[in-house]
């Protein structure tokens, strides 16, 4: 099963790469001529079904690649990033692929899903007009052997490049019924029409040629249906898959992202990039979001459409940042910015349903953001008015993460520390509530250690102030150290070599070392890593270091994600010992630093004021 596994994987990552490569070479230098240009658009649809990546999620007995969700999420922002138009286009063939996968017609599946991947047969979807509220825009009418539609499919992408597209309308029962029939005018024998309108002239993407179709009593036989869906289908579709059309919004996001980073390189002012820094960690935190949300099933409608709208934002903000640094030459059309700037307008609406435009409103609106500079120029006339009051602070925030693991009785422990228990004090069938007891050592799973842990005279956890647990941190990365040498300390050549890329580190701020030992936590053997002599292996800060941030830098303390800030080597606690001289900040067994930026985190440190509590 592993070896299955980790050829899927290599599979997976040999695809992304074929992606990218094709994507660079190919079309990257046609980009803006792509999104105008249909024979162009079409030249680049083929080049993906010559490296038969036009039907992803098709199981592999129909010649398909039969990728996972993340997969296919990777490959459509990166197509997204590279060609808005061409991501858009080949979007609705996979969605064809995917409905006919889902069909039970198997004369269907045989005569198509074969042919799909390498672009033999191409094939549109006409379905969005489900979506509207009031009278159906489309509707069937069951026949003998089949039935017959009327009304309008206002939106149908890819006139010219497929032959056919699969329809929806409504029955009078309300489910709705979805079969295949010609992207192209045609009158049948029996009298029904299908006709087409002129391309719409679209702000971006005209070269995918969307039209509307109108049928006339047009006859779908039966063995033409892909399937017949409920009434109200679409809609819990469109729940299930709220994060799907995030990728492209994020692509774009990408696509913005490169135009800023190739002005810095051109224009190299602090101020672009620290824009770039800014938004490009941004992206990154809302991209392993919605990676992580992907793996979560139980995760609420709500956040998801907020990491939806979350992604649309910076989609916008990045492609408005992107025609910032280009300046009056983004405003011709042909410009990489002007046509990713359009792109994010469509990404903006693509897929679009209620839910999402009222999450996408929300964020666009977040409280808080209006009438900014006068909210700015009033706080600073009223600490005018204040003098010898304490300034006010203010902390700004895209993103709220966990840093500390879940407690149950199974965590990795220190040897000889109290174990974790829990006690029903209380059941809600007899006592009609549940109430537990536990008990835990103070430096048991994520946990903060006072100063007299390690000193006499020091103060206990119950002392620290308040301000004194909100506090800035940056993070530093060593996990390509820590996977070749376990015993791996931070040492100030890291330090200054981080910095050049960052700056230089604030005072006053907490350094969290990433080693990627939260990788480890429900491994217990892997956490502490012992030797057959009882060794411990894992890394940590070095002494110099420390030194070098609590003298030269004035840190307020340090934070890791294995077990002690000391390495597993040190037995001394030298690190302990030098930062808790003062009650200063020392956080162990920390999670999720993976998704905190290098700069600009905010920790809020919530302990357990235990009197005299060592941690």
């Amino acid at each position: 099963m592993e070896a299955i596994l980790e050829q899927t994987l290599k599979d997976n990552h040999f695809l992304l790469d074929t992606a990218k490569s094709y994507l660079l070479k190919e079309i990257v230098p046609q980009a803006n001529e792509i999104d105008g240009d249909p024979n162009r658009l079409f030249q680049a649809l083929r080049g993906l079904g010559e490296l038969d990546l036009l039907a992803l999620k098709v199981p592999r007995h129909w010649g398909g690649k039969e990728v996972n969700e993340q997969t296919y999420g990777s490959f459509q922002e990166l197509v997204a990033r590279y060609s808005g138009a061409l991501a858009f286009l080949q979007t609705q063939h996979q969605s064809a692929a995917g409905m006919l996968v889902a069909s039970s017609n198997s004369s269907l599946q045989e005569r198509y899903l074969p042919r799909m991947g390498n672009g033999q047969v191409l094939l549109g979807v006409g379905f969005s007009q489900l979506r509207r509220e009031g009278d159906p825009l489309s509707v069937a009418t069951p026949v003998a052997g089949g039935y017959q539609l009327n009304g309008v499919v206002p939106w149908v992408t890819g006139w010219e490049f497929f032959s056919e597209f699969i329809i929806a309308a409504t029955l009078p029962d309300g489910r709705a019924v979805f079969g295949i029939v010609p992207l192209l005018e045609t009158h049948q024998d029996s009298g029904g029409t299908l006709t087409l309108s002129p391309p719409a002239q679209l702000a971006a993407m005209t070269s995918a040629n969307t039209v509307t179709a109108t049928l006339k009593n047009w006859f779908l036989p039966t063995e033409s249906v892909v399937f017949i869906k409920p009434a109200g289908w679409i809609h819990e579709n469109d729940k299930k898959n709220v994060l799907g059309a995030t990728f492209l919004a994020t692509g774009c996001a990408l696509a913005g992202l490169d135009i800023v980073e190739s002005v810095v390189s051109r224009k190299p002012l602090p101020f672009i990039q620290k824009a770039f820094d800014s938004l490009q960690q941004e992206l990154n935190n809302c991209r392993n979001a919605v990676r992580e949300a992907q793996n979560n099933s139980s995760l609420e409608l709500v956040e998801r459409l907020q990491l939806r709208a979350w992604a649309i934002d910076l989609a916008g903000r990045i492609a408005h940042a992107a025609v910032t640094v280009s300046s009056g030459a983004a405003i011709y059309s042909h410009h990489n910015a002007q046509r990713v700037y359009r792109e994010a307008l469509v990404f903006t609406v693509t897929g679009q349903t209620r839910a999402v435009m009222e999450a996408t409103l929300g964020r666009l609106t977040r409280h808080g953001f209006e009438n900014e500079p006068q909210r700015r120029r009033g706080r600073r006339e009223g600490r005018e008015g204040r003098e010898g009051r304490e300034e006010e602070k203010n902390i700004t925030y895209s993103r709220v993460i966990h840093l500390s693991h879940i407690i149950d009785s199974d965590i990795p422990q220190w040897e000889g520390d109290p174990p974790v228990e829990f006690e029903a004090v209380a059941q809600l069938y007899k006592d009609g509530y549940y109430l537990r007891g536990f008990s835990m050592g103070e430096h048991s799973a994520t946990h903060m250690n006072a100063p007299n842990s390690f000193r006499l005279d020091g103060m206990g956890i119950d002392e620290y102030s308040a301000e004194s647990l909100v506090v800035p941190a940056v993070v530093i990365d060593i996990r390509e150290q820590a996977l070749v040498n376990p015993d791996y300390t931070l040492c100030v050549e890291d330090i200054l070599t981080w910095e050049k890329r960052y700056g230089k580190i604030s005072s006053g701020c907490v350094v969290l070392l990433y080693t990627g030992w939260q990788e480890k936590w429900l491994d217990k053997n892997a956490f502490f890593n012992q030797d057959e002599q009882g060794g411990m292996h894992f890394p940590g800060f070095g002494s110099d270091a420390t030194r070098f941030l609590l003298e030269e830098r004035q840190i307020a303390g340090v934070g890791i994600d294995t077990h002690g800030v000391d390495s597993g080597q040190d037995t001394t606690f030298a690190t302990n010992r030098l930062v808790l001289e003062k009650p200063r900040i020392v956080l162990e067994n920390l999670t999720n630093l993976d998704q905190l930026p290098p700069t600009g985190a905010t920790l809020a440190i919530g302990v357990l004021r235990l009197r005299g509590g060592s941690g």
